[in-house]
């Protein structure tokens, strides 16, 4: 093992990498891949434009696709917010057809495509109940409305309070009315 000056280095808890922040980007996809089992295609992305342009570059990136990808459901309740998802891509494409991409199951033409996306921070509970955060995509927008400014961060989104937990105040105490 090797020694190190201690007084050189900055103590960090989180890991010692710049977390990226909630909020709008414009993002570029960089691999998407059809499960026609659970009808959806999932998008991975990486950020392509201002400060954290490459932010999904490196090699933790790389290896943790679940950390930067949305969802297309192809589900017939889902088609809506599909289009929406197209019309975003293609909009902020200049002659791509994302449509006619779609159709002819070429999902490897939307590799390199940019869009904008808006991060919003989410609670989540871990298996062994502790409560953390992760960005989520809660917006596919047209790429030009993000550089524009017309995209707002939205506020976090919290888990549900519940009331599961039973406090040994509410345990009833009092004889067991059958055997």
């Amino acid at each position: 093992m090797r020694s190190f000056n201690w007084n050189s280095i900055a103590s960090s808890n989180e890991g010692g990498f710049k977390k990226l922040e909630a909020g709008p980007y414009v993002a570029r996809i960089t691999d998407m891949e059809d499960n026609p089992q659970r009808e959806y295609v999932e998008v991975v992305f990486d950020i392509a434009e201002g400060k954290d342009a490459g932010y999904y570059s490196d090699d933790w990136g790389r290896n943790h696709p679940y950390a930067h990808h949305f969802f297309m459901s192809y589900k017939e309740s889902a088609l809506g917010m599909l289009k929406g998802r197209l019309e975003a891509i293609g909009s902020s494409n200049t002659g791509f057809d994302p449509f006619a991409a779609w159709d002819a199951g070429r999902t490897d033409m939307f590799v390199g495509k940019l869009v904008g996306i808006n991060l919003q921070e989410e609670e989540y509970e871990t298996n062994d109940g502790e409560v953390r955060t992760r960005l989520n995509v809660c917006q596919v927008v047209d790429a030009q409305r993000v550089r524009d400014g017309m995209v707002k961060a939205r506020e976090p989104k919290k888990l549900a309070k519940t009331s599961s937990t039973i406090k040994t105040t509410d345990v009833y105490s009092g004889e067991i009315p059958f055997d």
